[in-house]
């Protein structure tokens, strides 16, 4: 579900395009983490997603029994190696052990949306509640991600905005002891390319309820698997643009791998 990055008309302007153009979008993560004493721990993440594109952040966080705080900067930059921008990433989680958590947090790019050293920008934000209850972790989020970038159209410039938001309802499930933990997610969500020239502006949106599943697996003390799957089950596109007609044309799906590091 990824609007095609070199599109400059609105599919609800186009009269030969106005069907979403769907573009295979190749998406990913590494991350590194490590302790710096008993309540102090670092993350370097490089990530590339179909709303930010390609990112590298660090951060320090801090974890204690009630609360964990996470803060650090990002640098940013689009597929076509422009300049890149850069901010600040950060979260907070208010934990009650064996009852429930709230986390919130997000990211900015400093400065304003568009200056001399930066032609995009980017911003995110999430809410998550859950409880903790026998063999089941439910949770409940509201996250929105969105870029903002400039692109020269003859004499003028084009300004885009990709959006993405989504309420999900979360599901872990695990029995003690079996190395394996399952987490079903169900959701609404709704995606937008704004299309700015002049006076003129244009809006392409995209709507869907999904269902995801996930699947972890602890091989050994060391090295844990997952696979997941992401499927729009309902979707529709907010006329005159028209959906696409094949739904296996939008789902997402992705495969990892944790190895962890113990000390002697």
């Amino acid at each position: 579900m990824t609007y095609h990055p070199d599109r400059e008309i609105a599919h609800s302007d186009s009269e030969n395009y106005s069907k979403f153009q769907d573009y295979p979008f190749g998406f990913g993560k590494i991350n590194v983490r490590g302790d710096l004493s008993e309540s102090m721990a670092f993350s370097v993440t490089a990530e590339r997603d179909n709303i930010l594109l390609n990112g590298l952040s660090f951060t320090l966080f801090n974890r204690t029994d009630n609360f964990r705080f996470e803060f650090g900067p990002f640098i940013a930059i689009g597929d076509r190696l422009e300049t890149p921008n850069t901010g600040i990433i950060g979260s907070i989680e208010i934990t009650f052990p064996g009852i429930a958590f709230l986390s919130f947090g997000g990211s900015s790019t400093l400065g304003s949306s568009f200056d001399f050293t930066s032609s995009s920008s980017r911003e995110t934000a999430e809410v998550k509640l859950g409880f903790w209850l026998p063999y089941i972790i439910p949770s409940v989020s509201v996250s929105t991600r969105s870029l903002t970038w400039q692109k020269q159209v003859e004499e003028a410039s084009l300004t885009l905005r990709d959006t993405l938001t989504k309420f999900q309802v979360s599901a872990d499930f695990f029995v003690k002891n079996v190395p394996i933990i399952i987490r079903l997610d169900a959701g609404y969500e709704i995606y937008t390319r704004n299309y700015k020239l002049g006076n003129t502006e244009s809006t392409d949106e995209l709507n869907a309820w999904y269902s995801g599943l996930e699947l972890v697996v602890q091989v050994s003390k060391p090295l844990r698997l997952s696979a997941g799957l992401e499927i729009p089950v309902i979707y529709s596109a907010v006329e005159p643009m028209i959906a696409p007609d094949f739904l296996w044309n939008i789902i997402k799906a992705n495969f990892g791998v944790v190895y962890t590091f113990f000390k002697d």
